[in-house]
């Protein structure tokens, strides 16, 4: 037994190690202070900052979570949700700083019990409502044309319309102070580099024309030029015409520094005189992160992989569903007359199903969306239709929840044991009497044949005498 339980030299270092690192923490999100809402300090990040961990419950007893020093059982075994997020393993005082983790580790369960899948920002084609805010087919993420996450330097300038991660800034997003600060420390020191490399484009623009003339001819390809032999006189002349071209120029300018694409002013910017009387002569991109910038993660932000929504969800004594089941939301805000309410799903606060819905028409009164009653326990609910989720430039997850149907409703509280409508036996449905008058009578087509069987023919062979004639010619 004991030769059974003995461990090598190794998995005995391991048994008996420690957690020695951690992942370097990602930048917190960026605080609203020109915001006029307020924000509290103490509410939950939209995205962590710090990785979460958990121990076995054996080991939490004894305080062990694999850490440098075993950490306060008075801390950490009340919890429900063994999860703490560790700031520092070692402080200056010798100690360790963490804090519980439970906010955003109970989000991510929850999140995932919704099953939603992970879509791309739709781009906005005509500058006014977005187009995440109507009802059209949405991508995923993981779409195999858009999903680049490495990128070789050679192709970088061919899939920029679908790339979702660059080495450059996103230059509407910079404020003017960190713009000039990025200009002196990037920039400006790059000089000599970005003539070389406009020598190199010059190079290719140069023999594209006898290319062409040797294909068209059949003759052998020329040889390619080399960059080093052209002269400061013919850069010097690129440049000038690079200048009166904005578009082309700022391609030359993107491609070196691998900036992240920008979408060009609409016409309304230009006619309102927004732009100070620069013309809209830049070519639209068709990157979806050009409108508000490309996301700080992957696109999925790590908290879902489905690809896509199209699954069906078999019930057991119903079977296959046509809807995935609803969820309950609470109502964090009520509507009112201009402003639509908020809902809290699955730890996210997402806006009113959109168009035109029961949640949206302001003829329908709602108790539950129109007035806040702070007597109902835990807060108004009612039940949405989770339809996708998305990660925006900011890393925050926007869930767009829709309109549940009442089967749908009845079918999930039946499980939760709230409603019973198995073995239920259907009630008639009792016909009202007609109010009256000849309009109000209901005839089918067997009662009209039957009221006018033995009624006067008009206008029949008898009663012009040719059913006689035709009987006495026979």
């Amino acid at each position: 037994m004991a030769a059974a339980r003995s461990v090598s030299p190794g998995g005995a270092l391991l048994r008996a190690s420690r957690l020695f690192s951690l992942p370097a923490p990602i930048p917190p999100p960026l605080g609203d202070i020109t915001s006029s809402a307020y924000n509290s300090e103490s509410s939950t990040q939209p995205f962590p900052t710090h990785q979460v961990i958990t121990t076995l419950s054996s080991s939490r007893k004894r305080g062990d979570w694999g850490l440098k020093r075993p950490l306060p059982l008075k801390t950490t075994t009340k919890s429900s949700t063994p999860m703490l997020r560790v700031k520092q393993i070692d402080s200056i005082e010798q100690i360790t700083d963490y804090s519980s983790a439970a906010d955003h580790g109970l989000t991510l369960k929850k999140f995932q019990e919704l099953r939603l899948p992970i879509t791309a920002p739709t781009k906005n084609q005509n500058g006014g409502y977005g187009a995440d805010r109507m009802n059209l087919p949405k991508r995923s993420v993981f779409e195999e044309d858009s999903d680049f996450t490495a990128v070789d330097p050679e192709q970088q300038g061919a899939v920029k319309d679908k790339r979702w991660k660059f080495n450059g800034p996103w230059l509407a997003g910079m404020t003017q102070g960190d713009f000039k600060k990025w200009l002196a420390k990037n920039v400006r020191t790059r000089r000599l580099e970005f003539r070389q490399f406009l020598k190199k484009k010059l190079a290719v623009e140069m023999l594209r024309p006898a290319t062409q003339k040797a294909l068209d001819n059949g003759e052998e390809l020329p040889s390619a030029i080399d960059p080093e032999t052209i002269s400061e006189e013919q850069l010097t002349e690129y440049l000038r015409r690079l200048r009166q071209n904005n578009q082309e120029l700022y391609d030359m300018v993107g491609q070196f520094l691998d900036l992240a694409p920008l979408q060009p002013p609409t016409m309304s910017d230009v006619r309102l005189g927004l732009l100070g009387g620069a013309k809209a002569d830049l070519r639209t991109t068709e990157n979806p992160y050009a409108d508000s910038g490309p996301p700080v993660t992957h696109p999925s932000a790590g908290i879902s992989y489905l690809r896509t929504a199209a699954y069906l969800d078999n019930h057991p004594i119903y079977g296959p569903q046509r809807n995935h089941p609803p969820q309950q939301a609470r109502v964090v805000r009520p509507r009112r007359q201009a402003i639509d309410g908020k809902l809290g799903v699955a730890g996210f606060v997402v806006e009113t199903p959109h168009g035109d819905n029961y949640s949206n028409n302001k003829y329908n009164y709602n108790p539950e969306l129109d007035r806040l009653d702070p007597g109902v326990e835990g807060g108004a609910k009612l039940w949405v239709q989770p339809q996708r989720a998305s990660v925006d430039s900011t890393g925050r997850v926007q869930v767009v929840v829709g309109n549940a149907k009442s089967e749908d409703e009845l079918v999930v509280k039946e499980l939760l044991g709230e409603e019973k409508m198995f073995g239920e036996v259907p009630k008639p449905v009792e016909e009202a009497p007609p109010r009256g008058g000849y309009r109000a009578r209901a005839f089918g087509a067997a009662q009209l044949r039957e009221q006018y069987k033995n009624g006067p023919k008009i206008s029949s062979a008898q009663e012009y005498g040719l059913g006689t004639i035709s009987h006495s010619s026979r």
